[in-house]
């Protein structure tokens, strides 16, 4: 049985769910290329998806996908205390996406269990908390995981209003399931 810490709650926990979010958008590349919204090329389609949003005062798809990226990243990096690395906010496509996310999960990969093991009583601090902190464990279980999977959720459930044929396991991923 795997030990359960800081590490094994949030690091492959985000892991998996980008890996999903990156398969997920396999699927909107093939639809797009062979669907076009209101008979308009491929490309058009995939910009249509990309700037979607469920209502207007939200953020569109694209930046959904590039927030949950920073949210693991950030959150990774704040309780491995290490610098959290700089992406620019410039994706314009799907293929870029996947370049976020790749780029991501390679930084994810960088992270020990031992850099992030035994960090649930540090304080964090972010720029807009007004000087305020957490402890580790609380920022990563009552910050960093929920505010993640909204942007996952969100943007998943974006793909789903436009008839994206995504189901819960294209969400969930694989599971570990055992006899």
């Amino acid at each position: 049985m795997q030990e359960t810490n800081l590490y094994t709650i949030t690091v492959p926990v985000m892991q998996k769910a980008l890996q999903a979010l990156d398969k997920i958008l396999d699927k909107v590349t093939a639809m797009a290329a062979t669907k076009a919204l209101e008979r308009r090329p491929a490309p058009y389609f995939e910009d249509a998806l990309l700037q979607s949003r469920l209502v207007f005062d939200q953020f569109p798809f694209i930046a959904q996908v590039r927030i949950a990226c920073d949210n693991a990243k950030g959150g990774a990096a704040r309780l491995a205390e290490v610098e959290i690395p700089a992406f620019e906010d410039n994706e314009k496509t799907v293929a870029e996406l996947k370049a976020r996310i790749e780029k991501t999960l390679a930084f994810l990969k960088t992270i020990k269990p031992e850099q992030v093991i035994g960090k649930e009583n540090i304080k964090v601090t972010l720029p807009y908390w007004g000087g305020k902190h957490t402890t580790g464990f609380e920022y990563a279980t009552e910050y960093l995981l929920p505010n993640f999977f909204f942007h996952v959720t969100t943007a998943y459930a974006i793909l789903r209003k436009n008839g994206v044929p995504l189901g819960k396991s294209d969400y969930i991923g694989g599971l570990p399931l055992k006899d």
